[in-house]
């Protein structure tokens, strides 16, 4: 695997590093496209990579609209001029102002964001009314994730409030099951489909009273097969055009490619078969207990701690390694991951060719209030 992502001029490379392979991105963006059956299925999230060029490849392949979870990301993909753009993430009322700021600025763009609670749905009638604008809202459910959203059997109440508001126009339902992470795809399926019935039942219900779902976004990366086998569902995969290690174990089969790898180097040796990498936890998702990363190379080594800017691994084959050695790694969670750098390098035919800025890693940016 590793002359998959080797670098030629591995001597113009800083550690700890990002490497993306624009290639790969191609061939994630191409599966994606032919597991939603089509662009239009296809409101990916951009908390993955928070890139403008990942954005612009995907716009390039047809698709439009996109999730994102910041403010920054937000700005970022006004600036792609995307067609539509939906704050997953329900916004506290600072947020919500400058999300109104935008949508005012903005009138080609479609901006919509989720609520799953009477108080959000007040304060945002309040703001739209003093700006005389109308907000597109999703109702976010919670089906079994127990993160955010109102339970679907509590959220016909809330529905009706915001669709009889004259500030408001009803989208339809949100739904993310990250919590659905069978191996067995056929398992995977099966419960996905078994916490999706009280969503349907949420539907049957105000349908049965005379009003309409226009749309439901449901799942996320792991349940993107299952959520695909839907009808008229969009599908919201983020971490599928990058990939990683987490997501690979639990979707062998998967039709995407590891897209971005980190490189570390060789830094120490202080002990017997100890081997010290300048890969801490500053430079990598770290929220997982170890191992982290898999170095390639490094087949049934022991990670044994790991501090801000070290990782100490045990390995006991026998090998000839060096400090100051390049070594490629594949993160188990790229999303938090990324966001560590400030740009990626970019590698085409085993060649530095360039860098993608991480534009919207930052949660700071300058409001308009």
């Amino acid at each position: 695997m590793i002359d998959e992502f080797k670098v030629h001029d591995e001597d113009k490379l800083l550690t700890p590093g990002l490497l993306i392979y624009p290639n790969r991105v191609k061939q994630n963006i191409d599966a994606m496209l032919e597991t939603a059956g089509g662009p239009n299925r296809l409101i990916p999230h951009i908390k993955t990579h928070k890139m403008s060029e990942v954005i612009k490849l995907q716009i390039k392949a047809g698709i439009r609209q996109f999730k994102c979870a910041t403010l920054s990301e937000m700005n970022l993909l006004i600036n792609c001029g995307v067609d539509r753009i939906l704050l997953a993430h329900q916004p506290t009322e600072e947020k919500m102002i400058q999300f109104i700021y935008w949508q005012i600025k903005n009138p080609s763009i479609a901006f919509e964001t989720l609520v799953d609670n009477k108080d959000s749905l007040q304060m945002f009638s309040h703001l739209a009314e003093e700006n005389g604008i109308k907000i597109k809202l999703w109702i976010d459910l919670n089906n079994g994730m127990n993160r955010s959203g109102i339970l679907p059997e509590k959220a016909f109440l809330l529905y009706t409030s915001l669709k009889n508001n004259i500030n408001f126009e009803f989208q339809g339902m949100h739904v993310y099951d990250g919590h659905i992470r069978p191996l067995d795809m056929d398992e995977r399926i099966s419960k996905c489909n078994s916490d999706f019935k009280s969503v349907t039942n949420l539907v049957k219900k105000i349908e049965e009273a005379g009003g309409v779902v226009p749309e439901i976004i449901s799942g996320g990366s792991p349940s993107f097969y299952p959520h695909s086998l839907r009808k008229n569902t969009l599908l919201s995969p983020g971490t599928t055009v990058l990939w990683d290690l987490g997501y690979k174990k639990i979707w062998k089969e998967s039709p995407f490619f590891n897209a971005a790898v980190l490189i570390t180097r060789l830094i120490s040796k202080p002990n017997t078969n100890i081997y010290c990498f300048d890969l801490g936890h500053k430079a990598i998702a770290s929220e997982m207990p170890l191992p982290r990363v898999e170095i390639l190379g490094l087949d049934d080594a022991i990670h044994k701690s790991q501090s801000e800017e070290h990782l100490i691994i045990e390995y006991n084959k026998k090998n000839e390694f060096k400090v100051g050695d390049l070594f490629y790694a594949l993160p188990y969670h790229i999303c938090p991951t990324v966001a560590k750098y400030n740009r990626a390098y970019t590698i085409e035919n085993h060649i530095h060719t360039g860098y993608w800025d991480i534009e919207a890693r930052d949660y700071q940016i300058e409001l308009n209030i």
